[in-house]
C-alpha cells in the first residue's frame, strides 16, 4: 500500500494530510486563538468509550490543532469530520477541501480500539497504517490526543459534532 493511501485517523488525518508549509502561522502582530481542551484523562476504558461513541454512532470534529508548537488550526480540517461507532469502526470525512498529501481521499474506513484504560486508542491495529494516539484528557463533549508524526508532535482538541 503506497504511503499516500495510509489511514491515520482523528489528528493523525489532520495532521498528516497536509504539508507543513500549509500550518497557519500568523503575523508576529496576530494573535493565536489558543482552545484550550480537557486535561483529565479517563479512568477507565468503559469511560472513555462512553464518551467516544455514546454507545452507538458519535461525529467529532476539530476545534483545535497543533503541530510542533506552531498554533491555530488549517483551513483544510475546518470541514473534516470523524464518525465513530460501538462496532470499533469509523469513517473519517476529509469534506470537500482536501490538505493534500496523505490526505488525497474524501471518504476513508478503518478500525480502532480503545487501550490502556482509556489512555490510548489505537488505529488500524495489524495493518501498515496503525497508529497510536494519546487521550491526554476527555471531559462532557470533548477529547484532547496527542502523538507523533514523522517524529514531529500533533495534538488535537475534538468536540462532538
Amino acid at each position: 500500500m503506497k504511503k499516500g493511501n495510509f489511514v491515520l485517523l482523528f489528528f493523525v488525518f489532520w495532521a498528516t494530510s497536509c504539508e507543513i508549509t500549509q500550518l497557519n502561522q500568523p503575523d508576529d502582530e496576530e494573535e493565536i486563538d489558543v482552545v484550550e481542551g480537557p486535561t483529565v484523562a479517563p479512568t477507565s476504558t468503559a469511560e472513555f468509550e462512553n464518551l467516544f461513541h455514546g454507545g452507538g454512532q458519535r461525529s467529532w470534529k476539530t476545534i483545535s490543532f497543533t503541530f510542533m508548537g506552531v498554533g491555530g488550526i488549517q483551513d483544510c480540517r475546518l470541514d473534516d469530520s470523524m464518525t465513530i461507532n460501538a462496532d470499533g469502526t469509523y469513517e473519517y470525512d476529509g469534506g470537500a477541501n482536501l490538505c493534500g498529501a496523505e490526505d488525497s481521499e474524501r471518504v476513508r474506513t478503518g478500525t480502532w480500539e480503545v487501550t490502556n484504560d482509556g489512555r490510548n486508542i489505537v488505529f488500524d491495529s495489524g495493518t501498515v497504517n496503525e497508529y497510536t494516539a494519546d487521550v491526554t484528557g476527555a471531559e462532557d463533549d470533548q477529547i484532547a490526543l496527542s502523538g507523533q508524526y514523522i517524529g514531529l508532535n500533533v495534538s488535537g482538541v475534538y468536540q462532538i459534532n
